[in-house]
């Protein structure tokens, strides 16, 4: 069967200018609110601190900061801004910097583990949960920058 339709140049750069401005107007609602960043942050901190606060506070602060605050935050932002991000890793400028995150939090929980159970410094989780926020608080901001480039590019 033969087409009978037949594409002109202006047609296919008009389809072609159409794709970028959509990219570009999804790329402009990606941004997570200031909100988002602040609150995975916290959730981070709650974490870390409630090992320091420790008895019943300990397991519940854990569950909240690390299981439940993240992914209701992310359900948040993506209803206020009308876009949800199905896998925001597998952009390539993203991909790195949380890859570098998980590193820096993981010795951060190490180093204030090692402090407050091998010296026996109490306070140190703290100390840490607030490192772990202002991380969490900035590498979260990078990535969004990085995925917004990322969506506007068409990567």
């Amino acid at each position: 069967m033969e087409n009978d339709k037949t594409y002109s140049a202006t047609a296919a750069q008009a389809a072609l200018d159409s794709v970028t401005a959509t990219r570009a107007r999804v790329a402009g609602r990606v941004k997570s609110p200031w909100w988002y960043h602040a609150g995975l942050g916290a959730s981070v901190a709650l974490a870390f601190t409630s090992i320091d606060v420790g008895g019943s506070m300990m397991p519940s602060g854990l569950i909240v900061g690390a299981v439940l605050a993240p992914p209701a935050l992310a359900w948040a932002a993506a209803r206020s801004r009308g876009v949800a991000i199905a896998n925001p890793l597998n952009t390539p400028g993203a991909r790195g910097l949380y890859g570098f995150y998980l590193l820096l939090l993981g010795v951060l929980a190490a180093a204030g583990l090692v402090l407050q159970i091998g010296f026996d410094l109490h306070g140190s989780m703290s100390v840490a949960g607030v490192l772990a926020f202002v991380l969490t608080a900035t590498v979260s901001r990078r990535a969004d920058d990085a995925l917004t480039q990322d969506v506007r590019a068409g990567v």
